[in-house]
């Protein structure tokens, strides 16, 4: 019986023992995992972008091909009447009374537009017409005289101041006809700027006319590039908003740049007159446009592109491509040039390739 309690006891206190063991064990662990959480954590690796080599451009190679170039002069300008003229009176120094018309109104040729104040005129012509009244009833009167040798005298200076009345008469006829602007031909009133109450000056513009139904391209061209131009060049104009048109060339100007007597109208004379096969309906006077005249052509003509030809003082030389890659200098002589391409006249043949710039 004392055995057997022995044995049991040492079991309880190995029991015991490894009880603590464990416990022990379970405080370290949990002390090293608090200890690895307080640790700081390590920094994620930044993602950098990939890094791409750039590719060397490879400049354009052009074929060296026949073309028909054209070389042209362009201008601008607009539709204007082939019949238009400035409106004045011709007489001096007098009161402007009406004004019968404005900018815009249609008119028929001799209508009034406008009248200048007569004075004293109309009574000049009424005295006059009466004086004249009184010499023919005296000439009749001398004609009728027993006096043959007395009365020839007579009646020859009677006659005589009949004859000077009769011509005095129409003079202040044609003065008085003078106060009064009518319109030359039936048209519109293009610009209108007399006033009532303004003293006229002879010959001094106050306005414009022109005939609608008469409409012509009027361009203005570099002064450089009219010594090119001659009428019946082939010509291309460019209508605002309508399209391009053909034609030629009708007249050159007959002066550069002058401008009407009102100082803000253009004269016809100062523009390169246009002719087109056919003008479009519904324009006006004024339309704007452009046109450009072939003033040189050349065709089947040896070209490369503008960009492609390089020059060195007065040196002209390209760079041609060979089929297996390599690249060379051509000297190369030069003939037409327009804004895109150029002709080559010796140094490239037809099917060669040059390198742009």
């Amino acid at each position: 019986m004392l055995s057997i309690r022995w044995r049991t006891a040492g079991c309880r206190s190995r029991s015991k023992k490894g009880r603590a063991a464990g416990l022990v064990l379970a405080v370290v662990g949990f002390a090293l995992l608090a200890g690895c959480s307080l640790m700081p954590q390590e920094e994620e690796k930044e993602a950098l972008p990939e890094i791409k080599v750039p590719k060397i451009s490879q400049k354009p190679e052009y074929p060296v091909k026949k073309k028909t170039l054209e070389l042209k002069a362009t201008g601008s300008g607009k539709l204007l009447s082939a019949q238009e003229e400035n409106l004045f009176f011709e007489t001096d120094n007098r009161r402007i009374t009406d004004v019968y018309v404005k900018a815009g109104d249609k008119v028929k040729q001799g209508q009034v537009l406008a009248e200048l104040d007569p004075g004293d005129l109309n009574s000049q012509i009424r005295r006059k017409e009466i004086d004249i009244e009184k010499s023919e009833l005296d000439l009749k009167e001398a004609m009728r005289g027993d006096s043959e040798t007395a009365d020839s005298v007579l009646l020859r200076k009677q006659q005589l101041d009949y004859e000077l009345m009769k011509e005095e008469l129409a003079e202040l006829k044609e003065e008085l006809s003078s106060l009064k602007l009518v319109a030359p031909y039936s048209g519109t009133i293009v610009s209108f700027t007399a006033e009532k109450g303004d003293l006229a000056r002879a010959y001094e513009s106050i306005g414009r006319i022109a005939d609608m139904d008469s409409l012509v391209v009027a361009v203005q061209f570099n002064t450089n590039d009219m010594d090119s131009i001659a009428p019946g060049m082939e010509t291309i104009v460019d209508i605002n908003a309508v399209g391009e048109f053909k034609g030629k060339v009708k007249r050159l100007p007959v002066e550069d740049g002058q401008q009407g007597g009102n100082g803000d109208e253009e004269s016809l004379d100062a523009y390169t007159l246009i002719e087109l096969d056919k003008l479009p309906d519904g324009l006006g006077r004024g339309t704007p446009l452009s046109a450009s005249v072939i003033v040189q052509r050349k065709e089947n003509a040896l070209t490369i592109p503008l960009s492609s030809l390089r020059t060195q003082n007065s040196r002209h030389y390209v760079l041609v491509a060979g089929k297996d890659g390599s690249k060379g200098e051509v000297d190369v002589e030069t003939g037409i040039q327009t804004s895109t391409d150029v002709e080559i006249i010796k140094g490239l043949e037809e099917g060669q390739k040059v390198v742009g710039k």
